[in-house]
């Protein structure tokens, strides 16, 4: 049997950063979740949590692009 855990304890076995997401997707995109995944239980997180890492440096890159060019445009207006 498990121990009972105070409010705000870590589940067993689980990093203590972990933090649990419930979370309700159409069948089409649990298809293709379960088709990119890695298999095991801790397998879907994982892909989710890189797959949001990914997102979010792509974004930072995309606004670190989009200044520079802001920058050059108006260098060139300005000429």
């Amino acid at each position: 049997m498990p121990k009972l855990r105070m409010p705000g304890q870590p589940y067993a076995g689980r990093r203590d950063d972990a933090v649990v997401v419930n979370v309700t997707i159409d069948q089409a995109a649990a298809a293709i979740l379960r088709k990119y995944c890695p298999e095991g239980r801790k397998g879907t997180g994982k892909f989710l949590a890189r797959l949001l890492y990914e997102y979010d440096a792509r974004e930072h890159e995309r606004s670190r692009v989009r200044a520079q060019i802001r920058e050059v445009i108006g260098e060139e207006k300005a000429l």
